[in-house]
């Protein structure tokens, strides 16, 4: 009997299409073995792999240091302007800042979607910022688990460090401007606040959407309710080329983005401009051995 007329083997008994999904996604709730179906028994992917080695071993001291930081000062500052704001708070304010709630975390959404899509497609790791900021990105995709090993700092660190510049503006401007000014930018004041917790939960929740084991009751109703970043919806995330699904807060944008071929677009824009071509460094570490 010739080749074409062999019964499939186990593996190759799957459609084209499942096939496909077996090599390309990551799927954690697998151990994150993410295996191969041309060789079931050998993990492409997780804290064994070469390129995830070589960049966990890029964390830095200094890294760290600044994480400390940064989280350090970004609590302080927002629990400082959450006092400043509930002290002056009046109930004629209560409207407008439930809508600067929501308005808040779909700004929230879109910016991770934007910071997330421009680290995964552009930069490498060979710069400063890259050893600093571009790294976790890289590290994320090769062993995409990783970040549920890491602890509060060095997942919220850098997100802490984004919200600092604004809230320390707030405060000098509590400090310094007068009553009738204060009232006058309080509703802009609670917009930035809420943004800024939003900003800064991002990746505490983008670690719970890769949590499958010992995660709060709570915190999977948010999920399944997609009030937060489902573990669900992120998976299409970690189907290669990594292209899609790159707002990580809520989630909700993701659709509507993808739909309009908004990043491909944005792509095409920073390629012609620069020249650079969309994640090639990125590829290149998930072919490193």
């Amino acid at each position: 009997m010739d080749e074409q007329h062999q019964q499939p083997s186990m593996i190759d008994r799957n459609s084209k299409e499942a096939i496909v999904s077996a090599k390309d996604t990551m799927p954690e709730d697998d151990s994150n073995r993410n295996v191969n179906p041309e060789n079931v028994f050998k993990p492409r992917w997780g804290p064994h792999h070469h390129g995830a080695k070589k960049l966990a071993a890029l964390y830095s001291r200094e890294k760290r240091l600044q994480e400390i930081i940064s989280t350090g000062i970004g609590i302080t500052e927002l629990l400082i302007v959450i006092y400043l704001l509930v002290w002056r708070f009046e109930l004629s304010s209560l409207p407008y800042v439930l809508f600067y709630a929501i308005l808040g975390i779909v700004t929230a959404d879109l910016l991770s979607g934007l910071v997330h899509w421009a680290a995964d497609s552009f930069g490498t790791v060979d710069t400063f910022i890259g050893r600093h900021f571009i790294r976790p990105f890289r590290e994320h995709h090769v062993d995409p688990t990783a970040i549920t090993r890491h602890d509060f700092i060095e997942c919220n660190g850098d997100n802490f460090l984004i919200i600092i510049p604004k809230l320390t503006h707030i405060i000098y401007q509590h400090v310094t401007l007068s009553t009738s000014d204060l009232n006058n930018l309080a509703t802009s004041h609670w917009f930035y606040l809420l943004l800024s917790i939003y900003i800064a939960l991002t990746n505490q929740i983008h670690k719970w959407s890769h949590t499958y084991i010992g995660l709060s009751p709570w915190i999977e109703m948010l999920q399944n309710w997609h009030v937060i970043l489902s573990r669900k919806g992120h998976k299409l995330h970690h189907i290669s080329p990594h292209a899609c699904g790159y707002c990580i807060t809520t989630g909700w944008l993701n659709g509507p983005l993808d739909a309009i071929g908004f990043w491909r677009a944005a792509e095409f824009v920073v390629t012609g401009l620069t020249g650079m071509k969309p994640r090639t460094d990125d590829l290149k570490w998930a072919k490193a051995s």
